[in-house]
């Protein structure tokens, strides 16, 4: 009955530490999409003409709640024809964190006529973690 009972706890244990890591997976993926989405947004909000005449350095920062993730999406003008936008999905539960930050590097068109942000070729995107 004692090795039965053993046996039977360890198949338990080994299912929960299973489903366990399923989960902080599956966290870890949301988090991901969420900051690709949350830049992929930025990208397309941000106005080049505001951008052009926005001084270097930090020109605006997102904060918003979609369910239990928080994302915190930064744009920022690095110099006068360029732009890194820096979003970061975060979800808490209890103790398991899942974080992802996810970075695009834009440029702003010298033809006023374009209004849109244009990806930096090659690249453009970069996994920050």
């Amino acid at each position: 009955m004692a090795v039965g009972t053993a046996l039977t706890f360890a198949a338990i244990s080994d299912a929960l530490v299973d489903t366990d890591a399923a989960a902080i997976g599956t966290l870890q993926r949301r988090v991901l999409v969420g900051a690709e989405s949350a830049a992929w947004g930025a990208l397309g909000a941000a106005s080049a003409a505001a951008l052009r005449t926005a001084p270097v350095g930090q020109v605006s920062v997102l904060t918003s709640n979609d369910g239990e993730m928080t994302l915190i999406t930064t744009v920022d003008k690095t110099d006068n024809s360029n732009v890194w936008i820096v979003a970061t999905a975060t979800i808490q539960r209890s103790a398991i964190v899942a974080r992802h930050r996810v970075g695009l590097s834009a440029v702003i068109p010298s033809d006023t006529t374009d209004l849109t942000l244009h990806l930096v070729p090659e690249r453009a995107w970069a996994e920050l973690f």
